[in-house]
């Protein structure tokens, strides 16, 4: 079958370096497998942007502090690196299309991405004296996490091409529980939901691009 080709990924570490992808023109014998084959290659530059957003984030969090930041801050700066990474031609954004967090549209290829971002924070009194928690994890976090992958699984528009989810947690907290999100989180692995999972590390912060397998 035919294959488009893929927008150029500038990596965040090697500037000078452009990285160009053009999936192999392979069949699985099912045209829904095929197609799916295909997106996986084509959305290859979604880990290097979520690294680089991960990195911009830190480094705004050193000014307000990682507690400071949330759902929102995480995709201001993933849009800000994918500006910054895919060209020709520069990326298009809506945050808050449709059902979804975000769509982002390169040339002919429409993706949408959904984001989750999770961490303990500690609330403090006005005196600076320390309160509770808030945040943590456990079964609402997991349930809700589950729902936004069936989500991307059955509902997506079928003008898109495809969508992934953006997942990043603190991986150690100092409010220590039987829960932790690098225990709901971290097996995430390649199977009947995921058709790939990248993991990355970026300083305190773990994250995991799902791409969810459609029927």
């Amino acid at each position: 079958m035919e294959v488009p080709r893929s927008p150029r990924v500038v990596r965040a570490d090697r500037q000078s370096r452009v990285s160009e992808v053009v999936p192999a023109r392979c069949s699985t014998g099912s045209p829904a497998s095929d197609r799916q084959v295909v997106m996986a290659s084509l959305m290859d530059w979604v880990p290097d942007v979520t690294r680089a957003a991960m990195r911009r984030l830190l480094e705004h969090a050193e000014k307000v502090e990682l507690a400071n930041t949330d759902e929102c801050t995480l995709r201001a700066n993933f849009m800000a690196a994918a500006y910054d990474q895919l060209y020709p031609p520069r990326p298009r954004f809506q945050t808050e299309w449709k059902r979804f967090d975000l769509l982002v549209q390169v040339g002919g290829w429409a993706t949408v991405i959904e984001f989750k971002y999770y961490m303990v924070r500690r609330t403090y009194g006005l005196r600076g004296e320390p309160l509770a928690y808030k945040g943590g994890a456990g079964p609402k976090n997991e349930s809700e996490f589950y729902a936004c992958v069936q989500k991307l699984r059955t509902a997506l528009p079928r003008e898109v091409g495809d969508g992934r989810l953006v997942l990043v947690y603190e991986r150690e907290s100092a409010h220590q529980t039987r829960h932790s999100f690098h225990r709901s989180f971290g097996h995430l692995a390649v199977g009947d939901d995921f058709l790939q999972v990248d993991s990355l590390t970026v300083g305190p912060l773990e994250a995991r691009v799902l791409h969810p397998r459609r029927p």
